[in-house]
C-alpha cells in the first residue's frame, strides 16, 4: 500500500464523523453505515423494501433527467424568455426532488439541461434559424448565464426542425429508465419550415423522448395537431404574465444565508475561477429579475440539484473520496497547496461542515416560508395561473409517474 493511500485512509478514519454531519440526513447515515458496519443480509434488504419511502436508505446511484428547452426568440417573445429566466431555479428545484425506489433504496436524480433558440434571424437560414445555445449540462450557472444573453430578433419559426435538431444533436441517455424531455415554446404557426410535425415527433419517439408543446397564447390549431402527434395535451401560457412576489418573514434571512453559502466554495482547476464568477453573476442577475427569483435561487443552492463537482473542491470530494489524493497541487486553491493530505482533508471537512450547517438553515427557512406562502396564495384568485414553470412541471410529472418516479 502506498504512503498516499495510507494517508487517505487515515484521513477518512479521522474525519468520518465530520463528513457524516456534513453530508446530513439519510445520505450521512448511509455513509456512516458503509464505513462502520457490515453489509445487510438478504433478509434485511427485503425488510427495507417493505418500509415507507421516508425510512429507506438513500442510493448513491442517481437516475437521469434530461431536458432540452427550445425557446422561440423571434421579435415578439421577450416575455417567454423572461419567464424562462425567472422560473429556471424553481423548475430545476422541483424536478431535482424526483425520486424512485430501486432495490429497496431511494434513488434521486441528476438534472441535465440543454438550451436552443429558434426563430432567430441572426442565425443562417441554412441552419433553420436554430442555434444550440448549450448542450446537455448540469452547470446551472452556465444555463442562467446563457439565458440572460438571449435577445429577440424577428425570423421564421421552424418548430418542427428545432425538435428534430435537438433529437439528433444532443447526447441523449441510452438508459431506458431515464426521463428525456423536449419542451418547445412559441407563438406562431407550427407548420413552418421543412420538417413536419409527424416527422419531428417520430424522431423523438425513436429515442423515447417526450415532446411537450407550450403555446404562448390561445389554442392554435397547428400546435394542437402537433401536440396530438406527440400524444400530449397542448399547454398554453400568457408569456407576459409576471409572477407576483409575496413577501414572507423569512425572505431576508434566506438571501443572507444564500450569499454566505458562496464563501464555502473552493474553486480548483484552470476554469474554477471563471466558474465561481459565474456563480456570483447568477446571483446578481437573479436579484435584478426580482426578489422572488433571488430567493428561489438561494433555496436551490441548498439542494442536491445544484452541484459543481467540475469546479468546486467540496462537491468534487463528496463525489469522489479519492479526489484529493489524485489532484495535482497546482490545480488546487492557494490555501491547500503545499500541505499534507491530512491538512487538506481538515480544511475540506471544515468547509463541508460549514456548508451543511448553512444548507440546513436554508431548508428550515424554506419550509417555514412555503407554509406562509401556501396560506397567502389560497387567498388569491390567480395564484394558480399557468406559466412556463407550472406547465413544464405538470407535463414532467405525468411522464415521470409512468416510469415509477415520484414528484
Amino acid at each position: 500500500m502506498s504512503n498516499r493511500s495510507s494517508s487517505l485512509r487515515h484521513w477518512l478514519r479521522t474525519y468520518s464523523l465530520t463528513l457524516v454531519a456534513a453530508l446530513g440526513g439519510v445520505a450521512g447515515v448511509a455513509y456512516a453505515a458503509t464505513r462502520h458496519t457490515a453489509p445487510p443480509t438478504s433478509s434485511a434488504v427485503g425488510a427495507m423494501s417493505a418500509r415507507p419511502v421516508a425510512e429507506l436508505a438513500r442510493d448513491t446511484v442517481q437516475d437521469t433527467v434530461q431536458i432540452a428547452l427550445l425557446l422561440d426568440t423571434s421579435s415578439s417573445m421577450d416575455g417567454l424568455i423572461n419567464q424562462a429566466r425567472s422560473h429556471l431555479w424553481t423548475m430545476v428545484d422541483k424536478l431535482g426532488q424526483m425520486t424512485r425506489v430501486v432495490n429497496g433504496k431511494v434513488r434521486g436524480v441528476r438534472v441535465e439541461l440543454a438550451l436552443y433558440e429558434y426563430g432567430q434571424s441572426s442565425v443562417p437560414e441554412a441552419a433553420g434559424f436554430i442555434r444550440q445555445v448549450l448542450p446537455l449540462t448540469t452547470d446551472l450557472d452556465r444555463v442562467s448565464e446563457e439565458l440572460h444573453r438571449l435577445a429577440t430578433n424577428g425570423g421564421e419559426e421552424y418548430a418542427g426542425q428545432a425538435i428534430q435538431t435537438a433529437v439528433s444533436s444532443l447526447q441523449w441517455s441510452a438508459d431506458p429508465t431515464a426521463l428525456k424531455f423536449i419542451f418547445v415554446a412559441g407563438n406562431e404557426s407550427f407548420d413552418q419550415g421543412p420538417i413536419t410535425a409527424d416527422i419531428a415527433m417520430a424522431a423523438a419517439k425513436g429515442k423515447d423522448i417526450q415532446v411537450q408543446l407550450i403555446h404562448c397564447g390561445q389554442n392554435e390549431p397547428s400546435w394542437g395537431a402537433a401536440a396530438a402527434l406527440a400524444r400530449t395535451d397542448l399547454l398554453t401560457i400568457d408569456q407576459d404574465r409576471v409572477a407576483q412576489h409575496i413577501p414572507a418573514p423569512q425572505d431576508a434571512e434566506i438571501l443572507r444565508i444564500g450569499g454566505e453559502l458562496n464563501t464555502t466554495y473552493l474553486a480548483y482547476g484552470a476554469d474554477g475561477g471563471a466558474a465561481q464568477a459565474r456563480q456570483n453573476a447568477a446571483d446578481l442577475s437573479s436579484a435584478k429579475l426580482s426578489r422572488k427569483v433571488a430567493i428561489e435561487r438561494a433555496q436551490l443552492k441548498a439542494k442536491k440539484a445544484y452541484r459543481n463537482a467540475n469546479w468546486d473542491l467540496i462537491d468534487a470530494v463528496e463525489k469522489d473520496q479519492n479526489f484529493l489524493a489524485k489532484a495535482k497541487d497546482q490545480d488546487l486553491p492557494a490555501e491547500l497547496r503545499n500541505k499534507s493530505l491530512e491538512e487538506k482533508g481538515a480544511i475540506i471537512a471544515a468547509k463541508t461542515a460549514e456548508r451543511a450547517k448553512l444548507k440546513a438553515q436554508l431548508g428550515k427557512l424554506e419550509a417555514e416560508r412555503a407554509a406562509f406562502l401556501a396560506a397567502e396564495q389560497a387567498k388569491q384568485r390567480d395564484a394558480g395561473a399557468p406559466s412556463l414553470e407550472t406547465e413544464l412541471l405538470k407535463s414532467a410529472k405525468q411522464t415521470a409517474t409512468k416510469k415509477g418516479f415520484k414528484l
